[in-house]
Protein backbone atom coordinates (compact mmCIF):
# COMPACT_ATOMS: atom_id res chain seq x y z
CA UNK A 1 0.00 0.00 0.00
CA UNK A 2 1.43 3.40 -1.00
CA UNK A 3 1.82 5.95 1.73
CA UNK A 4 -0.01 9.19 1.32
CA UNK A 5 2.26 12.21 1.20
CA UNK A 6 -0.09 15.19 1.56
CA UNK A 7 0.92 18.36 -0.23
CA UNK A 8 1.47 21.44 1.90
CA UNK A 9 -0.50 24.30 0.34
CA UNK A 10 -0.16 27.98 1.20
CA UNK A 11 -3.14 30.16 0.22
CA UNK A 12 -2.63 33.93 0.31
CA UNK A 13 -5.53 36.34 -0.14
CA UNK A 14 -6.43 39.59 1.61
CA UNK A 15 -10.13 38.68 1.28
CA UNK A 16 -11.14 36.71 4.38
CA UNK A 17 -14.22 35.24 2.67
CA UNK A 18 -12.07 33.79 -0.10
CA UNK A 19 -9.63 32.37 2.46
CA UNK A 20 -12.55 30.59 4.16
CA UNK A 21 -13.74 29.28 0.79
CA UNK A 22 -10.23 28.01 -0.02
CA UNK A 23 -10.08 26.30 3.37
CA UNK A 24 -13.31 24.43 2.58
CA UNK A 25 -12.03 23.50 -0.88
CA UNK A 26 -8.67 22.28 0.44
CA UNK A 27 -10.24 20.29 3.28
CA UNK A 28 -11.65 18.01 0.56
CA UNK A 29 -8.19 17.44 -0.91
CA UNK A 30 -5.36 15.35 0.49
CA UNK A 31 -3.27 18.33 1.60
CA UNK A 32 -2.19 20.40 4.57
CA UNK A 33 -3.52 23.96 4.09
CA UNK A 34 -1.90 27.09 5.46
CA UNK A 35 -3.83 30.36 5.14
CA UNK A 36 -2.38 33.88 5.10
CA UNK A 37 -4.18 37.20 4.70
CA UNK A 38 -1.04 39.10 3.65
CA UNK A 39 2.19 38.47 1.79
CA UNK A 40 4.19 39.19 4.95
CA UNK A 41 2.23 36.55 6.87
CA UNK A 42 2.73 34.13 3.97
CA UNK A 43 6.51 34.60 4.05
CA UNK A 44 6.55 33.81 7.77
CA UNK A 45 4.44 30.68 7.25
CA UNK A 46 6.70 29.58 4.37
CA UNK A 47 9.78 30.07 6.57
CA UNK A 48 8.25 27.91 9.33
CA UNK A 49 6.52 25.33 7.10
CA UNK A 50 8.02 25.01 3.59
CA UNK A 51 5.17 24.33 1.18
CA UNK A 52 4.75 22.44 -2.09
CA UNK A 53 2.10 24.69 -3.69
CA UNK A 54 1.38 28.42 -3.36
CA UNK A 55 -2.02 29.80 -4.32
CA UNK A 56 -1.78 33.59 -4.18
CA UNK A 57 -3.98 36.49 -5.11
CA UNK A 58 -2.13 38.90 -7.36
CA UNK A 59 -3.57 42.20 -6.13
CA UNK A 60 -2.86 42.72 -2.42
CA UNK A 61 -1.75 45.72 -0.36
CA UNK A 62 1.90 46.21 0.63
CA UNK A 63 3.29 43.36 -1.51
CA UNK A 64 1.52 41.86 -4.52
CA UNK A 65 1.35 38.17 -5.36
CA UNK A 66 4.00 38.37 -8.05
CA UNK A 67 6.58 39.85 -5.68
CA UNK A 68 5.56 37.27 -3.07
CA UNK A 69 6.10 34.28 -5.36
CA UNK A 70 9.45 35.66 -6.46
CA UNK A 71 10.56 35.75 -2.81
CA UNK A 72 9.22 32.24 -2.11
CA UNK A 73 10.86 30.80 -5.23
CA UNK A 74 14.26 32.10 -4.09
CA UNK A 75 14.12 29.52 -1.27
CA UNK A 76 11.82 26.93 -2.87
CA UNK A 77 12.50 26.93 -6.65
CA UNK A 78 10.39 23.80 -7.27
CA UNK A 79 7.19 25.04 -5.61
CA UNK A 80 4.12 24.96 -7.88
CA UNK A 81 2.56 28.39 -8.42
CA UNK A 82 -1.10 29.26 -8.86
CA UNK A 83 -1.93 32.96 -9.03
CA UNK A 84 -5.52 34.16 -8.72
CA UNK A 85 -7.13 37.40 -9.76
CA UNK A 86 -10.49 38.95 -10.45
CA UNK A 87 -8.91 41.85 -12.31
CA UNK A 88 -8.46 42.03 -16.04
CA UNK A 89 -4.80 42.28 -16.89
CA UNK A 90 -2.55 41.77 -19.83
CA UNK A 91 -0.61 38.78 -18.52
CA UNK A 92 1.59 38.76 -21.60
CA UNK A 93 3.23 41.95 -20.30
CA UNK A 94 3.84 40.82 -16.71
CA UNK A 95 7.53 40.67 -15.85
CA UNK A 96 8.50 37.69 -13.73
CA UNK A 97 12.00 37.21 -12.40
CA UNK A 98 11.55 33.55 -11.49
CA UNK A 99 13.12 30.28 -12.53
CA UNK A 100 9.85 28.38 -12.85
CA UNK A 101 8.84 27.29 -16.32
CA UNK A 102 5.08 27.44 -15.70
CA UNK A 103 2.75 29.73 -13.78
CA UNK A 104 -0.95 28.96 -13.57
CA UNK A 105 -3.42 31.85 -13.25
CA UNK A 106 -6.86 30.94 -11.92
CA UNK A 107 -9.33 33.66 -12.85
CA UNK A 108 -12.00 34.74 -10.36
CA UNK A 109 -14.83 34.13 -9.88
CA UNK A 110 -14.60 30.36 -9.71
CA UNK A 111 -17.73 29.09 -11.44
CA UNK A 112 -17.32 25.32 -11.29
CA UNK A 113 -16.03 23.95 -7.97
CA UNK A 114 -15.77 20.44 -9.45
CA UNK A 115 -13.44 21.81 -12.13
CA UNK A 116 -11.42 23.62 -9.43
CA UNK A 117 -11.09 20.35 -7.48
CA UNK A 118 -10.01 18.49 -10.62
CA UNK A 119 -7.47 21.22 -11.42
CA UNK A 120 -6.07 21.14 -7.86
CA UNK A 121 -5.85 17.35 -7.94
CA UNK A 122 -3.76 17.59 -11.10
CA UNK A 123 -1.48 20.18 -9.47
CA UNK A 124 -1.13 18.18 -6.25
CA UNK A 125 -0.25 15.01 -8.16
CA UNK A 126 2.34 16.86 -10.28
CA UNK A 127 0.43 16.21 -13.51
CA UNK A 128 2.90 17.48 -16.10
CA UNK A 129 0.15 17.57 -18.73
CA UNK A 130 -1.06 20.78 -17.02
CA UNK A 131 2.07 22.48 -18.29
CA UNK A 132 1.34 21.46 -21.87
CA UNK A 133 -2.16 22.98 -21.88
CA UNK A 134 -2.83 26.26 -23.69
CA UNK A 135 -0.39 28.92 -22.62
CA UNK A 136 1.53 31.93 -23.80
CA UNK A 137 5.03 33.17 -23.06
CA UNK A 138 5.75 36.18 -20.88
CA UNK A 139 8.54 38.60 -21.86
CA UNK A 140 10.74 36.56 -19.49
CA UNK A 141 10.01 33.33 -21.42
CA UNK A 142 7.83 31.82 -18.69
CA UNK A 143 4.76 29.86 -19.77
CA UNK A 144 1.59 31.38 -18.30
CA UNK A 145 -1.57 29.28 -18.29
CA UNK A 146 -4.93 31.03 -17.78
CA UNK A 147 -7.70 28.97 -16.18
CA UNK A 148 -11.33 30.12 -16.19
CA UNK A 149 -13.04 27.44 -14.11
Amino acid sequence: MAESNPKKVLVVDDNELLLKAWKRILEKEDCVPYLASSAQEALQIQADHPVDVVISDIVMPMMDGIELIQKILEDRPKVRIILTTGYACDFSRIRLNIHSQDVHVLLKPYNDLNAVHKFLGRVFHDDDSLDSEDSFRSPDDIRIHLWNL
